[in-house]
């Protein structure tokens, strides 16, 4: 891939993943891209952690350690870190999160593909589970109602046999790995501080799309990831809950229109008080339950004290004894 012009940097995050980032790390530096860097920020893990992952890392000048303290938050400490791009002379940004392996030509397969749109677009490719390495965990979205930005994964839990084996546009991609000119972060800035985890990448998204950037996928950059590890996963879990929550109510405050938002913002809340008198109904039972649901409506009503504020987001979380 020497034939490509341009300096990557690659941005990733640790907290207290030392296991997952060692080999992320690993993976990215036996890319064949012929000029990068790995920007690797340690996001305020315990000093054990950190001490210990700096005399683990590789030693290899293309690898660049920084160490920030307290947590800022994975929003924290992606703007930290395209603060320091300006440093480090970048091109192209390409943010990954640390609980992923990268194939060696994923780097050069995005950089070929954002040149391919005259570095006016945000590129990803297509992500995998780690643990079934052939079936798809990510490819990006599409729009269910766009009036509401309802959007529907595409390719879930499916297979590879092919079938997405075309480079598209897509209505809205994840940053599990994500490649940009850096000219986009000086022209819309980084991840928005309303957000600390979870939608941050929606809405970066579109504020790119706003003006005049495309979200391409390409089968060519591929990803395995493991999945929402610094959070504890997704199913049932009132940390995500809570976070998702707030950002969803957010993200749509920010993007629709008003009227369109009020009729969103009153389905949602609708749906929390159902959920509750299904679980007193007996129909979805069980205390996990009922704390995911009360983990909504905090979200919720988080969202209710933000939209007075506007304050920057610091993370709190009731659910969790540090922040994440």
């Amino acid at each position: 891939m020497d034939n490509l012009s341009g300096k990557v940097v690659v941005i990733t995050l640790n907290y207290n993943q030392n296991q997952f980032t060692l080999e992320c790390v690993k993976s990215i530096l036996e890319s064949d891209f012929g000029n990068f860097e790995v920007l690797l920020i340690d996001n305020g893990s315990t000093s054990q952690n950190q001490k210990e992952l700096e005399k683990l890392l590789p030693f290899d000048p293309r690898l660049i350690l920084h160490v920030i303290t307290p947590n800022r938050g994975y929003v924290g400490g992606i703007n930290y870190s395209l603060d320091l791009c300006k440093v480090q002379d970048s091109d192209y940004v390409l943010i990954m999160n640390n609980d992923t392996l990268i194939d060696k030509e994923a780097i050069g397969e995005l950089v070929k593909t954002c040149k391919k749109h005259h570095d006016e677009a945000i590129v990803s490719g297509k992500v995998y589970h780690y643990d079934r390495p052939s079936v798809i965990q990510d490819i990006g979205y599409s729009f269910t109602n766009e009036k509401y930005l309802n959007c529907r994964q595409i390719g879930l839990d499916e297979a590879d046999t092919g079938q997405y084996d075309e480079e598209v546009e897509r209505d809205l991609l994840d940053d599990v790995f994500w490649l940009f000119p850096f000219k986009l972060y000086k022209e819309i800035g980084g991840y928005s501080k309303y957000f600390w985890f979870d939608y941050e990448q929606a809405d970066f998204a579109l504020r790119a799309k706003k003006i005049g950037y495309k979200l391409i996928y390409t089968p060519h950059a591929k990803i395995w990831h493991k999945g929402s590890p610094s959070v504890g996963g997704r199913i049932l879990n009132p940390v995500q809950a809570y976070y998702s929550m707030q950002g969803a109510l957010i993200y749509r405050y920010l993007h629709l229109s008003r009227w369109n938002f009020v009729k969103y913002y009153i389905k949602t809340g609708t749906g929390i008080l159902g959920s509750f008198l299904k679980w007193f109904l007996g129909v979805k039972t069980g205390s996990g339950r009922l704390k995911y649901n009360v983990a909504k409506l905090k979200g919720f009503a988080y969202f209710n004290r933000w939209i007075v504020r506007k304050n920057e987001n610091t993370g709190e979380n009731p659910f969790i004894t540090d922040n994440k």
